[in-house]
């Protein structure tokens, strides 16, 4: 007994281990090894003797009974989808970054069967949240990079590559200014991880707490110039004051303002006054970017390009998909698009054209699903702290939605997992606290 209750500290303190390095992510690595990756080989061989312990039994109930059954379809089709992938060794490349993720949420969802320990990881995994934030912070307002930027001359030590700044797409680049990356390599994939947790701070109740994260990301954000994520943030804010606040006349409010003052930077864009005419032209610059008016790089154009390369590739299979890693390899096949891009550049579009059409409506029923009982969630009052979490989990999944297509792929995006995770965590605690009080008044 004493040898079960050793083993399954152990393993306790491996998974939160993990998740940790789940947010970390490539910060702590040497070219494709991740500190993630050694604690996975741990969490295997700690988890393999508690598996002996338990006389090689597994229950597989709690799986199929909550929202991480469809994450394991998605493992199964993929390993299936072999059979016909354009390229096997891309297959099984692809398959691993599934499992990883995999293996995130499922820890998540096994380790928090109690909202203790829910809180156990949250308070955990917010730590190095933050810690990012203030890195981000520190990349956009001083000379200070992380040596794994993708911007930084010290990345190729740690088996990375410097960013061609002539090849990038950052509008920011054409004025001297670099972006921040904080905990990764691609200044797209940071601003997608501050969306994901801004909601975190604009639901919380500690007003010092949320004003630091609303301002922290939002100029983040900005400093990203990316225009997914930056449609994320809208959106953050509107169902913010609309659905969580119910403040529609305050979004009216700001809605005009900043319409107000658009068209007024508008109008003295002609000015005579060197200085309002530079902010003027500066405003009018960035709301032409926002719209695509201004396509620096050909970003437009080329992710275009490789949308329709993936769906007349998708449409040789009937709609079958072309199987794991097929976005990338049917890329590589037809030569990369603008000299230099293979993959899809837009995550719910790679997902149908290698998983195919039945698996991307299941995943959008599945997707759905979580979002729409998040939001159940949020309107009760049974318990303030799964109300804070689906709040927050309800506005980072819908922005995930447009905030996806910034980066190349999400696949191996951790935070994904990770935001996963807490969200079909959230709805199984839920269930659980709903059918205690069934049960008290029936006892009552």
């Amino acid at each position: 007994m004493k040898n079960i209750r050793t083993i399954q500290l152990d393993s306790d303190n491996i998974i939160i281990a993990l998740l940790s390095s789940a947010v970390i992510g490539v910060a702590i690595s040497y070219s494709d090894l991740y500190l993630f990756h050694v604690l996975l080989a741990c969490l295997f061989i700690t988890s393999f003797y508690r598996f002996k312990e338990d006389r090689y039994q597994f229950n597989f109930d709690t799986i199929a009974e909550n929202y991480s059954f469809y994450l394991f379809i998605m493992l199964i089709w993929y390993l299936f989808s072999v059979f016909w992938a354009l390229d096997t060794q891309l297959a099984f490349k692809y398959i691993f970054y599934i499992f990883c993720g995999l293996i995130i949420t499922l820890n998540i969802v096994g380790f928090s069967f109690s909202i203790d320990r829910l809180n156990k990881i949250f308070r955990t995994l917010s730590f190095f949240f933050v810690l990012q934030l203030l890195i981000a912070l520190l990349e956009s307002f001083t000379i200070f990079r992380m040596p794994i930027s993708s911007y930084s001359s010290f990345s190729s030590y740690f088996g990375k590559e410097e960013i061609d700044s002539f090849a990038s797409n950052n509008i920011l680049l054409t004025t001297g200014f670099v972006p921040p990356t904080g905990f990764h390599w691609n200044t797209n994939n940071l601003g997608i991880a501050m969306l994901i947790t801004l909601p975190f701070f604009l639901c919380s109740n500690k007003i010092i707490y949320k004003l630091f994260g609303v301002i922290s990301i939002t100029a983040i954000t900005v400093m990203t110039a990316s225009r997914a994520v930056f449609l994320g943030l809208i959106i953050i804010y509107c169902l913010y004051l609309i659905i969580i606040k119910k403040r529609v006349g305050t979004l009216f409010f700001i809605w005009i303002t900043t319409i107000s003052l658009f068209w007024g930077m508008n109008q003295l864009s002609d000015s005579e006054n060197p200085r309002i005419n530079e902010v003027a032209n500066s405003i009018k610059a960035l709301s032409l970017y926002i719209k695509g008016d201004i396509d620096i790089g050909g970003s437009i154009s080329w992710r275009r390009e490789l949308i329709d390369n993936g769906l007349q590739g998708l449409s040789k299979t009937y709609g079958l998909g072309l199987g794991a890693g097929g976005s990338t390899a049917n890329q590589e096949k037809l030569g990369p698009v603008a000299g230099q891009f293979t993959s899809m550049h837009n995550f719910w579009i790679e997902l149908l054209v290698e998983g195919g059409i039945i698996f991307a409506l299941l995943g959008l029923l599945w997707y759905g699903s979580i979002v729409y009982n998040l939001f159940i969630i949020s309107k009760t009052n049974t318990n303030s702290i799964l109300k804070y979490y689906s709040e927050s989990l309800f506005l980072s999944m819908i922005s995930f939605i447009p905030a996806a297509i910034a980066a190349s792929s999400t696949i191996y995006f951790f935070p994904m997992w990770i935001m996963f995770g807490f969200a079909i965590s959230v709805i199984i605690l839920f269930k659980k606290e709903k059918n205690k009080l069934v049960f008290q008044m029936k006892v009552n």
